[in-house]
């Protein structure tokens, strides 16, 4: 059998036509290419000697009998396309990356596990209206809690019921921003004989909502206000309700009326003469306590309710 081989010095040149078995070379080129029974040239070695990344096919196995690890394939070997070689290859702790990095995907996978649904920052809005815009694009999950303002106390111990309570689980990707959030105020207060003021509402844009509680005597006379209540959450529960009217043999010992207790806590604590020692120092969204009826010469007003609140959980 005949070996014939062809020549040619010329860089770049590919033979146009070769018989079955008949090589060809380029000697400029370090390039072999056969002769096959269908007539058509095929190139077998790419490039002698040292290999060029457009002339050799790696499509499975070892390069010279050894794998390519993280061990052997280093800065000096080894470079991205278009960008400088790589400075080192990451296996864990993905903390702090740069752009010559190269990630291996145990340690992709790792890494997006161990920070899936991970908290990232809590937000929280006590009054007025607010625009809330979420921290950034990695944040992917929020959970809302809105919580409404209470009620407001009376004379004779009547009292405010508490806000309601609404907690839902959103798509941090599926909401427009900014979302308006508003805090609703406490209800007002007034002394015996009269209706008090209804809580405001609560609302995280018109995703959720928790409306306030309601005044004292505002349901039924002398009763108590009821409690607001939760809607648009996957969560809807109403607030405590408020104390209702006391009788007492002495209205200077009168005991006055506590609050409705919303889902963060109870009322102010109740004082037996007319000072309004704990107005503030109450849970958010409690109903203002009632007062007593008639002290140091004069009618007693019950406590204004408190303020509602909007908690933002967001998650990564």
């Amino acid at each position: 059998m005949q070996i014939s081989i062809k020549s040619s010095a010329t860089p770049g040149a590919i033979p146009g036509g070769l018989a079955v078995g008949e090589l060809a070379i380029n000697t400029a080129d370090k390039r072999l290419w056969v002769g096959t029974p269908t007539g058509t040239v095929v190139k077998i070695i790419g490039q002698l000697g040292n290999q060029d990344s457009n002339a050799v096919d790696i499509t499975a196995g070892n390069v010279n009998n050894v794998s390519a690890t993280d061990s052997n394939v280093t800065a000096t070997n080894f470079k991205i396309s278009g960008s400088s070689a790589v400075s080192n290859i990451k296996t864990d702790n993905l903390e702090n990356l740069t752009s010559t990095d190269l990630v291996t995907a145990s340690a992709l996978n790792q890494f997006a596990a161990s920070n899936a649904n991970s908290l990232k920052n809590i937000i929280s809005y006590t009054s007025g209206t607010n625009n809330y815009t979420r921290s950034g694009t990695d944040v992917k999950q929020l959970r809302v809690i809105c919580v409404g303002a209470g009620g407001g106390g009376r004379g004779y111990g009547e009292s405010g019921g508490a806000g309601g309570y609404a907690e839902e689980i959103l798509d941090a990707d599926a909401i427009s921003y900014p979302v308006s959030v508003t805090i609703g105020g406490g209800g007002g207060v007034g002394v015996y004989f009269g209706v008090s003021g209804q809580g405001g509402t609560t609302s995280f844009g018109s995703y959720l909502s928790a409306s306030g509680g309601s005044g004292a005597n505002q349901n039924y006379q002398h009763c108590g206000g009821h409690g607001g209540f939760g809607s648009g959450g996957n969560v809807n529960m109403h607030g405590g309700g408020g104390a209702g009217h006391k009788n007492c043999h002495s209205a200077s010992y009168h005991n006055p009326g506590h609050g409705g207790q919303s889902f963060f806590g109870g009322s102010n604590a109740g004082h037996h003469f007319s000072e309004r020692y704990a107005q503030e120092e109450m849970a958010r969204g409690s109903g203002g306590a009632g007062h007593n009826s008639y002290n140091r010469g004069g009618w007693s007003a019950g406590y204004n309710g408190m303020t509602g609140i909007c908690v933002i959980y967001e998650y990564k």
